[in-house]
């Protein structure tokens, strides 16, 4: 065996293979370094690996059976020992080892340098957990900086590129990259920018440097998505913004039954790489989609895709397709929680009748509710994550009107999931309701400055502000979203009645066409117009609107619009007495909705303070609208 050993030495064998090892590894680190930065597909590097994996062998037989001499190559046996030149060739090989030695542990200490020049654990604050004896949570103020800077731990996941051949697939990428932003916004120490603010760069020019800078991030994900038949092909990067560096990237060549173990991947490696303080196992939960079904997760997709477009186009029944879709989701896999909450989701927002997005269906107030509370039953019992439990609890007793204990829910859910839009907004509803103005201020302060790219959140900030009576903040939020959202036009309609609310009567004008040509609700359409009539102080145009609003078909939104178009009349009297019967009538639900306007009085509707009024703020007095056309 020594023997053996010693002629392998002698050969060159050992050394041969070693250089061959050190050399084949410094070319694939080489390969992946270019592979990763030109979208190759994955089986490229699969094949390099397995060409240098066949080569090790063949070296090794080439240097035990030939010898390089001065005449060229021989065999060894032709080879007499006493003219071998092994030696020389040994000690030319140790030379070139070492070299690629140093090649290799330079690029490792390169690398190694590059990792640690990532985003660090840097802790991001949350609100403290509510006492156990108070009944109004309340969220701690944030810094009064209203222009914070990107910060270190925060990513856009922008709309990946739909690559298929059929382009009817392109709700499946948006809806695709959506799920994998959600699961990332998750997690508490990662601020991920809003869905609607990244997808205003879909098929945009700029490069990732002014994209990251526009939205306040560090770090870019970017991708795309081809789908033939039953193959699906997922490319995925994460990029720092900086300087443009790849801290990751990798290519799914898979089938359609992969799906989900793909979006789940991508999640936790973008979380792993931007080292985010959490473990693992915790980081397994918060991506996990709730479902094993491949074909209601699809459904569960189209279904997100085609509800954020509804709220970015304003067109509201484009949501019935999206209802649709989570029906079909649930109906396939009966325990899949997130689509119970989006189907939850929407039944919430037809029974609210002052939200724009309501009214798109033709069933009663009262099975409307009984819709909703049967899905948000089925998310709070199929739901696997104690802490996401909470927020679906917080929504139910907001609509059992009990919002002292929705705040209480809400509070706690966002001290673990900052980050949640839904959550923020629903906090920004409670305090408005409540009537707790000072906390809603610091509130609002404390979600723009931990992102203020959502504009879903501004419109509650703004509507939340305009009540509180806070005019400055409100006129810095307003111009936020007319810079930010100038084409989404449910921003634009909150910014147009806070210009009008803060005098701003000309820059209100200005925005208002692009309402009244958008796909709004015509009820929503005629109110902004009525509006800026009366703060011109047009008479007779408003008066014509005012006469057209009670010629309105929708009979689910009737009812809100009527009152507020006597409100902005100065007919208060009309107004409340409009209201009358509905009170009457025991519809508290409705009622309820009204509480959220500043202007409105509840004190005249015996029902309504029966069953809320211990959660309404004793020295509450309503507030005049600025714009009136009948002011006293």
């Amino acid at each position: 065996m020594a023997g053996i050993f010693e002629e392998l030495k002698r050969r060159n064998v050992v050394r041969v293979g070693a250089a061959y090892v050190v050399v084949a590894w410094l070319i694939l680190q080489f390969a992946d370094l270019v592979l990763e930065n030109t979208s190759a597909p994955s089986w490229v590097i699969q094949a390099i690996m397995v060409l240098l994996a066949i080569g090790l062998p063949l070296s090794l037989f080439f240097a035990w059976a030939f010898e390089l001499t001065p005449e060229g190559l021989k065999t060894t046996r032709a080879v007499d020992r006493s003219d071998s030149v092994t030696h020389n060739t040994g000690r030319k090989l140790d030379r070139m080892i070492i070299a690629v030695l140093v090649i290799a542990v330079g690029y490792f200490l390169w690398e190694r340098q590059q990792s640690e020049g990532m985003p660090g654990p840097d802790a991001v604050a949350v609100a403290e957990s509510p006492a156990a004896d108070t009944d109004t949570p309340s969220v701690p103020a944030a810094s009064t900086n209203v222009d914070a800077g990107p910060t270190r731990r925060s990513i856009a996941v922008l709309p990946f590129v739909n690559m298929s051949a059929d382009e009817d697939h392109e709700w499946f990428a948006d809806g695709l990259t959506e799920e994998i932003l959600n699961s990332l916004a998750r997690t508490p120490d990662l601020l991920v920018s809003a869905r609607t603010s990244s997808f205003a760069y879909k098929d945009s020019t700029e490069d990732l440097p002014t994209i990251a800078a526009a939205l306040g991030v560090e770090h870019v994900l970017e991708g795309s998505v081809r789908r033939s038949g039953e193959r699906l092909r997922v490319t995925a990067q994460l990029i720092r913004a900086s300087d443009g560096f790849h801290l990751w990237s990798q290519n799914y060549d898979r089938n359609i039954a992969d799906l989900i173990d793909i979006q789940e991947n991508v999640a936790i490696e973008i979380a792993l790489a931007l080292k985010t303080a959490i473990d693992p196992e915790a980081l397994a939960r918060f991506v996990s989609s709730g479902t094993r079904s491949i074909t209601a997760y699809e459904a569960y997709l189209r279904g997100n895709a085609e509800y954020a477009g509804s709220f970015a186009s304003g067109d509201t029944y484009e949501s019935l397709s999206a209802k649709e879709a989570f029906e079909e989701a649930i109906a396939i896999d009966p325990e899949f929680a997130l689509a119970y909450w989006k189907l939850a989701q929407f039944w919430q927002i037809q029974s609210n009748v002052t939200i724009t997005h309501s009214g798109v269906t033709d069933l009663p107030a009262e099975q409307v509710m009984s819709m909703f509370y049967s899905a948000i039953a089925g998310a709070i019992e199929y739901e696997q994550d104690s802490v996401r439990k909470l927020f679906y609890r917080a929504n139910r007793e907001f609509e059992r009107l009990d919002n002292k204990r929705a705040l209480q829910l809400n509070t706690e859910y966002l001290r673990q999931r900052p980050n949640d839009k839904d959550a923020q907004i629903l906090q920004l509803f409670l305090l408005q309701n409540l009537g707790l103005f000072e906390t809603l201020r610091s509130t609002v302060r404390e979600f723009y400055e931990r992102d203020g790219f959502d504009p879903a959140v501004v419109g509650a900030s703004i509507t939340g502000l305009l009540y509180a009576g806070d005019m400055n903040q409100l006129s810095a939020m307003t111009a936020i979203a007319l810079e930010r959202f100038g084409e989404n036009t449910s921003a634009m309609y909150q910014a147009h009645r806070a210009l009008l609310w803060t005098g701003a009567i000309d820059g209100a004008s200005k925005i208002l066409p692009a309402i009244d040509t958008s796909d709004l609700p015509a009820s929503v359409r005629l109110l902004s117009s009525l509006r800026q009539a009366c703060a011109e102080k047009r008479l007779r145009d408003a008066e014509m609107l005012y006469k057209k609003a009670y010629q309105l078909e929708s009979a689910n939104t009737e009812t809100v619009t009527i009152w507020l178009v006597n409100k902005i009349m100065g007919n208060d009297d009309d107004a409340e007495a409009y209201l009358q019967e509905t009170d009457r009538r025991g519809d508290i639900k409705t009622m309820s909705n009204f509480l959220g306007y500043g202007m409105f009085d509840p004190r005249p509707f015996p029902n309504l303070m029966e069953a809320v009024g211990d959660q309404i703020d004793e020295h509450r007095e309503p507030i005049e609208l600025p714009y009136r056309c009948n002011a006293s």
